[in-house]
């Protein structure tokens, strides 16, 4: 699953300059709101790449594990200062379940997996970048003959 989030992120999230990126470190959250759990990322360049999950599942809080089952099949990604958003759709969804001794455990628990992924994403493309061959232009100066 992860490996499917980090591909889904690299191509089609990650602004030029990702390994500038790395070097700074995102903040991360998430919350429940009614029968989804959003969780963010916010980049120190003004974008945010919000995950909005829907809950399919929630374990009662009988056992001593409290789980979510979520479904995620798009994610938003926002430019804080223009607003502008986009909006990308993934092939197939993204099923994940979470689980913690709480509610609020499982929210830290969704955040922190959704920074590591897109911490990973990045990365990755960096290495990929690293990875491609780069096209080097090799030319020859004629000798210059002596002037005699």
């Amino acid at each position: 699953m992860y490996l499917f989030i980090n591909a889904l992120i690299v191509a089609l999230l990650m602004p030029a300059g990702g390994s500038q990126l790395a070097a700074e470190a995102p903040t991360c959250r998430a919350e429940i709101r009614g029968l989804n759990l959003l969780t963010v990322v916010e980049l120190p360049t003004g974008v945010a790449v919000e995950g909005p999950w829907k809950i399919t599942h929630e374990a009662d809080e009988a056992t001593s594990t409290f789980r979510i089952r979520a479904t995620l099949d798009h994610v938003i990604e926002t430019d804080v200062l223009t607003g502008d958003r986009s909006v990308i759709p993934f092939p197939q969804p993204v099923n994940l379940q979470f689980e913690g001794n709480s509610q609020e455990d499982v929210v830290r628990r969704a955040a922190r997996v959704w920074c590591v992924t897109f911490m990973r994403a990045q990365e990755n493309q960096t290495l990929d970048q690293l990875a491609e061959p780069v096209p080097t232009r090799i030319a020859a100066l004629p000798r210059m003959r002596d002037a005699a």
